[in-house]
């Protein structure tokens, strides 16, 4: 197993027998965030023992409605799909919005000849038709060169998968499956720079961290009537200019996890840190006053939680 499958943080000692114990799964591109709030919280707080899991949104979910773990980094909302499994159990999930994210559409360093591309262009190259094809430049658009294309992108556990397939080819999971896939956005990286004739997808935090390892394309909605390429930039992609390929990422609680103290405490540390950790990590940040909302209604129902107890 890859070390970014399962990356374990203890805070504090695992020896200690009356440590408290959160556990955090979920999607790789909330992971960042949510590693150096934890990072954060551990210098204030050494009883508490963090477990950080990395298996992708959806598997993320799953360990949730198993109970497994207590909060999901999730890079989508839940499904109505997964909503009714979590309801089929009486389990009731608090959805904290925690910043937004672009769908970058990255190619070679080499690649001279394009700039930008169109949704219909990635839809002829990703959807399932294209399965077992060897797509060339020149098959999305005249002017490009006769080179064949590699794909590279998350695995199917990814919330970034189904983000870009539902948003793409309006179904989530729908799709080919020929592809260089990976979990690791690393991989991915590594795998479009070293390869001329590749394109791939990976969230916008992953550009800003290595922005000279490749070329990322604008992006143009030709769904609309007035389709114009737009760069995935931060104001673009928080005025959500940039479409279909902007998204939130989001925490996913079970209710009863927070209804413990030191869940509650961790969760509202999360929102506190946000905006001093932007600068560093290079995410999109929520709006100051949707960031206020999710704030106080988590303090609202933390308190609700507190008043039933005490009846």
């Amino acid at each position: 197993m890859h070390w970014w499958m399962l990356l374990v943080l203890f805070v504090g000692s695992v020896s200690c027998s009356n440590q408290s114990s959160l556990r955090i799964d979920g999607s790789s591109t909330v992971f960042p965030i949510t590693e150096a709030v934890t990072e954060l919280y551990y210098k204030q707080n050494k009883s508490m023992r963090v477990v950080i899991g990395v298996s992708g949104t959806s598997g993320g979910l799953q360990k949730l409605l198993r109970g497994e773990i207590d909060i999901c980094n999730a890079s989508r909302p839940i499904s109505m799909a997964e909503a009714a499994a979590f309801a089929a159990q009486n389990i009731r999930l608090i959805e904290v919005p925690v910043a937004y994210d672009g769908i970058v559409i990255a190619v070679n360093k080499e690649n001279t000849w394009a700039n930008d591309i169109k949704i219909s262009e990635l839809r002829k190259l990703w959807r399932t038709e294209s399965q077992g094809k060897k797509l060339s430049w020149r098959d999305l658009r005249e002017s490009w060169p006769d080179e064949s294309i590699s794909l590279y992108g998350p695995g199917a556990s990814s919330g970034t998968y189904d983000f870009f397939t539902s948003a793409v080819l309006g179904k989530a999971g729908a799709g080919r499956g020929d592809y260089a896939a990976s979990e690791s956005d690393n991989i991915l990286i590594n795998g479009i720079k070293s390869d001329k004739g590749a394109l791939g997808y990976f969230g916008y935090a992953y550009f800003v961290e290595n922005p000279d390892q490749f070329k990322v394309l604008a992006v143009i909605n030709d769904q609309q009537t007035k389709a114009i390429a737009v760069y995935p930039d931060p104001n673009n992609i928080k005025s959500q200019l940039y479409q279909p390929l902007t998204r939130k990422q989001y925490l996913y609680i079970r209710e009863t996890a927070l209804s413990r103290p030191e869940v509650a405490e961790f969760v509202l540390f999360y929102l506190e840190q946000l905006p001093a950790l932007q600068s560093v990590l290079q995410f999109v940040p929520l709006p100051p006053a949707e960031s206020l909302q999710a704030q106080n209604s988590l303090v609202n129902l933390i308190k609700s939680n507190e008043a039933r107890k005490a009846d």
